[in-house]
């Protein structure tokens, strides 16, 4: 059986960074192949030039046996859609206005409002959203606007569906029904390209698993002779590779480092977005902080780190009252953070590497003399980090914009690390990074644990929570759902019932 999709001979470079050398890809009617490898591997790109998106300097590209050229629009008219891991949506518009608004249906220029109405409220019931055509986009779930995005493939009659990490911001059962749905669209002949770093997933959806590094393609499996660690292996060249766990025993009994009483925090709207949240954390304690993003786990982070103030409770840190400190006050009390967004809060791109290490202490004598900066000794301090952490990819002029997420990822380790905090907040310190890159995040989190470190993780990835966490409490609207304290004996699905809103004092085996 021919492919239904043929890339052969793909090469794409960018200011002198070959992002695919020479990659083969196939992709056949109604199966699902998944494609891995770590950041920078290239598979983002390749399937960007499937997408239309980029056009390749070599290769040629076959869909039906006929070697095609398209842009983005040329794509979706050879039934080609991808859903991006960040959602291409306007908020302000409806569900209806977001499907159609590059898809419109049109007759002596007036739109088939009704015609399109009609069909995607028939999508909306088929993949189980409750929610009308004419209901705003930002009024729903994470999850929910997942499956507008997969809706608005499907309205275009999509063959040919590129699903970017789409798990991300699921719950264990969001994930099952989707993984349901990816079924279903097979059964109808679709062919999907999954994308993801939860090699769990991997293994347990698809037919075929093709291995990117280095911006080749080094191999592909067919379905039932591959296994998690086959996969791991593959995308970094080694022969033994497992994924770093909290083996370390944890008892409380240390005073706590940081308490929180009963936070509220209400948004711009006046709608309460933090509820009554409280939690203490302890010297050389992991607690996990769970849930399905946006549910309040960002302006947790915000508060605690003095970046938004606290519509009612409190936090004290070391014994004393922080609730209205400043972000610099809660620095130089010992807090440190890893934010969830590295580009856009943790690393200013423009600067240097040497400016991005020494933010927030340039005025420490080491490095400043009378209001002047002491470059050689800056220098010298940067480059010692380099070295600790192993950061790679600098350029010689030491601009950071080129580098990869985990090496960008450990600069702001390095950074918040080398301060010696007591509090250390790391909120998706792994996301998007490749199973070397994680394992790095994962050995310095657990290394500051055993140096008497508290740490305050906050992540949507449940192997990390229940791999490293001491323990674990889960955030839904604002609120804690419930209180993992044996987290040996909890499961993805015991938690996944909480991050679904369904409270429960205690779990421990789980459902």
């Amino acid at each position: 059986m021919r492919p239904l999709v043929e890339m052969k001979g793909i090469t794409k470079e960018f200011t002198s960074v070959v992002a695919n050398d020479g990659v083969d890809f196939e992709l056949f009617s109604g199966e699902v192949h998944s494609l891995v490898g770590e950041n920078g591997a290239g598979k983002t790109t390749l399937m960007r030039i499937l997408y239309g998106q980029y056009e390749p300097d070599e290769g040629e590209i076959l869909i039906d046996g006929n070697e095609v050229r398209y842009n983005i629009h040329g794509a979706i008219k050879h039934g080609i859609a991808m859903v991006h891991q960040n959602f291409m949506q306007v908020e302000e518009l409806s569900i209806l206005e977001n499907v159609i608004l590059a898809n419109m249906d049109t007759r002596a220029g007036f739109i088939l409002r009704k015609k399109a109405e009609t069909r995607v409220n028939e999508l909306l019931v088929r993949f189980g959203v409750n929610a009308k055509p004419e209901t705003i986009v930002a009024h729903l779930s994470v999850g929910e606007r997942q499956w507008i995005e997969i809706i608005k493939a499907v309205y275009v009659g999509a063959r040919i569906l590129i699903l970017d990490e789409p798990t991300a911001v699921l719950t264990p059962q969001e994930t099952d029904k989707l993984f349901a749905i990816i079924a279903e669209l097979k059964k109808d002949g679709t062919s999907i390209v999954f994308i993801s770093h939860k090699l769990r997933e991997v293994v347990a959806i698809s037919d075929r698993v093709s291995v990117m590094r280095k911006g080749k393609m080094t191999g592909t499996f067919d379905s039932g002779n591959f296994t998690e660690t086959d996969i791991a292996c593959a995308m970094i060249g080694k022969q033994k590779v497992q994924l770093i766990q909290n083996n370390s025993d944890f008892s409380i009994g240390e005073e706590a480092v940081c308490e929180a009483s009963g936070l509220w925090y209400f948004d711009d709207e006046a709608l309460p977005v933090v509820r009554d949240f409280s939690f203490s954390i302890h010297k050389g304690e992991i607690l996990g902080i769970g849930g399905v993003e946006g549910n309040g786990q960002s302006e947790l982070v915000d508060l605690l780190f003095g970046m938004k103030k606290p519509s009612g409770g409190s936090i004290r840190f070391m014994g004393t009252d922080i609730t209205d400190a400043s972000i610099s006050e809660c620095r130089n009390a010992g807090i440190g953070i890893i934010p969830d967004d590295r580009i856009r809060v943790g690393l200013s791109i423009p600067s240097t590497l040497d400016e991005n290490l020494i933010c927030g202490i340039e005025e420490n004598g080491k490095f400043n003399h009378n209001g002047l900066l002491r470059l050689n000794s800056i220098r010298e301090y940067a480059n010692e980090l380099v070295d600790t952490f192993d950061i790679r990819g600098v350029a010689e002029d030491h601009q950071i914009a080129g580098m990869s997420g985990g090496n960008l990822q450990k600069i702001i380790l390095a950074r918040e690390i080398s301060r010696g905090p007591k509090l250390l907040i790391a909120a998706q310190p792994t996301r998007g990074l490749d199973i070397g890159a994680i394992n790095f995040v994962r050995e310095q989190l657990l290394h500051q644990k055993e140096m008497g470190t508290a740490i305050l993780l906050i992540t949507a990835d449940l192997e990390e929570l229940l791999s490293l966490s001491d323990r674990i409490l889960i955030m839904y609207e604002g609120g804690c759902t419930g209180e993992v304290s044996d987290v040996a004996s909890a499961t993805e699905g015991s938690l996944g019932l909480l991050m679904g809103g369904i409270k429960i004092s205690e779990v421990g085996q789980g459902a």
